[in-house]
């Protein structure tokens, strides 16, 4: 992430972030502040004579960072594919926003404002960043600013909105300064960071992120962590995220469930779970 200036660029530098917070929060749906976001119930999943989920149950209350570990294999992705609509769960139902959704596709749950990023990375490297920004809002077309960008006959002034609102979410990622250049010329934290961005423009109410640290080092997986912190606590979207560095989950997420063998065997507070006999023998003993 970009160093914070000192002294009067301090002050101008936390300036250009509220005013840009300003733009995405009008933008952006009300945020959901109380109950549960989500709820995954006793959910199977098996694929031939593998089971993949057996009985798994996961809840994402409103306005928290949940997180997801375990071993290779414990079900993590499965889970994620079945909030997501990719996969249809055997039995067990999915709730989000108060609605049952486990039978709906992954394009209406999107509109619902559930926004999944994956393990590898899906910027264009060869449009630029603000374009690749922009791409996040064509889950939105259909209304207000987000129509223009796609040059739909709208006023010009929508198109300034759409053009201020996606310089806005760039200066929140820290990538104000490269919206010309192309993605595939950043770092790969920069380009993590581009898709988290584009998810923001998507508008969402819950936001998947599937190993967002892939490819990182401890370091530059912390940076991210705390982008992905300081996002959701400005602008109120639960998250829920499958992380690898298991001491990063800790730090940043208020509940933490971990899987292994399609089940969850510790679910809590991330001291409950790093005390958690069963998580200790299935996998944090081996961290």
């Amino acid at each position: 992430m970009t160093a914070t200036p000192a002294g009067n660029g301090q002050e101008s530098w936390e300036e250009g972030q509220l005013a840009a917070l300003e733009v995405v929060e009008a933008a952006l749906p009300p945020p959901v502040t109380e109950g549960m976001v989500l709820e995954a119930e006793d959910i199977h999943v098996s694929f031939g004579g593998v089971r993949a989920l057996q009985g798994a149950s996961l809840r994402i209350p409103a306005g928290h960072i949940v997180g997801l570990i375990g071993p290779n294999g414990s079900g993590k992705s499965t889970l994620f594919d079945v909030i997501n609509g990719f996969t249809v769960p055997d039995s067990g139902r999915v709730r989000a926003f108060g609605q049952d959704i486990t039978d709906m596709n992954p394009w209406n749950r999107a509109r619902l404002g559930m926004c999944r990023t994956f393990q590898a990375n899906h910027i264009d490297p060869n449009l630029t960043v603000f374009e690749n920004l922009v791409t996040g809002a064509f889950l939105s077309i259909g209304g207000g600013v987000f129509t223009s960008v796609f040059q739909f006959p709208k006023p010009r002034r929508d198109q300034r909105q759409a053009a201020e609102l996606t310089r806005a979410v760039a200066r929140l990622i820290d990538l104000e300064k490269v919206l010309d250049v192309r993605a595939g010329v950043l770092s790969f934290g920069g380009q993590r960071r581009a898709e988290i961005g584009r998810s923001i423009m998507s508008r969402p109410r819950l936001l998947l992120l599937d190993e967002p640290s892939a490819g990182m080092d401890s370091h530059e997986a912390s940076d991210l962590l705390r982008l992905v912190t300081r996002l959701q606590s400005d602008l109120g979207f639960a998250v829920c995220l499958i992380e690898h560095f298991v001491r990063i989950v800790f730090d940043h997420c208020a509940i933490v469930y971990a899987l292994a063998e399609g089940q969850v065997i510790a679910e809590g507070t991330p001291d409950e779970v790093s005390n958690s006999k069963a998580a200790q023998e299935h996998y944090l003993g081996e961290q």
